[in-house]
């Protein structure tokens, strides 16, 4: 029997994800050393193999009401799950686990997410009957917090906290420079990791817009990019589509990283242009400056959670606009990281309450 069973997008190749998962295993083990973990997964052996885990196919209701029916508690998230802009239907496969755990008896917590926006009417109706009958709520950020109270759910204890990824304990490696190298980054570039998505609704010309600014970088700042999918290889299109259009040299990351590679890679970095939540959160943990590209409202309540609003919104991106927003951030760079580091200090002791929470509501 299982003493928790998490729930989430794991198994897809997604460096956010699987960062998340990686946290709250290593905090939640702190704490227990010995529990006993199984992880619905789209890929359960590479899953198991990697995290010491038992790990079944999140789509294999037969095997997850099984397991649900001799585990304790259902563990979901974290990361931005519950919304229903980017799929209509990932939404409703999460509304049915939370369901199905509570049909079968389990404790029920939502551990550190991001919540909405939830836009559709039959979504708002099952968030609400479903989500009041969870256990505890921890959330990321205030915006959360707003959409489950206009969603109207009142009865269980929400609490705001921290994402789970600020806890990961990062240092510079050799394996960030072995892995910059096979990218065919010369010795001693100063780099600009990169990290975008395809979005549907982007700047008709964001590509060559964003060309323009990195080139804008080289020649100003000496910084290059280094292109790092966070999700492989759906990322990989897209950065190398921003390359091509540039007059200068760019490099990417054309491998899946683990976790502790991620971060090394990250390492090497003077400053970050990102996209995809996670890059920034990293850049966070890392205290390393970051401009923010907004597809997404959770990117720009994060950036403002930090007080360092600069951001550009992908679906109006103007060269001229982030280039003054980048070079801000370039001439602030050492306060900017003085800032981070008392910021990302506070927000790690925050992310850890997630777990003690857990492990009280597992005991309790």
């Amino acid at each position: 029997m299982a003493d928790i069973l998490i729930s989430g997008y794991h198994g897809f190749k997604n460096s956010g994800d699987e960062a998340l998962l990686f946290a709250i295993l290593t905090t939640l083990r702190k704490i227990r050393p010995d529990l006993d973990v199984t992880v619905l997964s789209n890929t359960p052996e590479e899953t198991a193999r990697v995290y010491g885990v038992t790990s079944i196919s999140r789509y294999n209701f037969f095997k997850v009401r099984k397991e649900m029916k001799a585990s304790k508690m259902l563990l979901f998230g974290g990361g931005s799950l519950l919304q229903d802009v980017t799929s209509s239907k990932s939404i409703l496969y999460y509304f049915a686990i939370i369901f199905l755990a509570q049909m079968c008896g389990m404790k029920t917590m939502l551990y550190a997410n991001g919540v909405g926006p939830i836009q559709k009417k039959h979504s708002r109706y099952l968030a609400k009957r479903i989500l009041n009958r969870v256990n505890l709520i921890t959330l990321r950020d205030d915006k959360s917090d707003e959409e489950l109270r206009s969603l109207g759910v009142n009865k269980p204890e929400i609490i705001i906290t921290a994402d789970p990824a600020f806890t990961i304990e990062a240092h510079a490696s050799l394996s960030g420079r072995y892995l910059t190298n096979i990218a065919g980054v010369p010795k001693d570039t100063k780099l600009c990791i990169v990290s975008i998505r395809e979005w549907k609704h982007s700047a008709p010309n964001f590509c060559d817009e964003l060309a323009k600014l990195l080139d804008d970088m080289i020649e100003h700042h000496g910084l290059y990019p280094l292109f790092v999918p966070l999700q492989y290889p759906a990322d990989l299109e897209i950065s190398r589509q921003v390359i091509e259009k540039m007059h200068h040299n760019a490099y990417v990351i054309n491998r899946e990283l683990s976790v502790p590679e991620m971060f090394s890679v990250l390492c090497e970095a003077q400053i970050i242009i990102g996209m995809r939540l996670h890059s920034l959160i990293y850049a966070t943990t890392l205290e390393i400056p970051a401009m923010a590209l907004v597809y997404d409202p959770k990117v720009s309540a994060f950036m403002e959670s930090l007080n360092q609003p600069d951001c550009v919104n992908v679906e109006s991106f103007r060269y001229q606009e982030a280039k003054e927003i980048l070079n801000r951030i370039i001439s602030e760079r050492e306060l900017r990281k003085s800032q981070l580091h008392r910021t990302n200090a506070i927000l790690k002791k925050t992310a850890e309450e997630n777990a003690t929470y857990a492990i009280q509501l597992l005991d309790s």
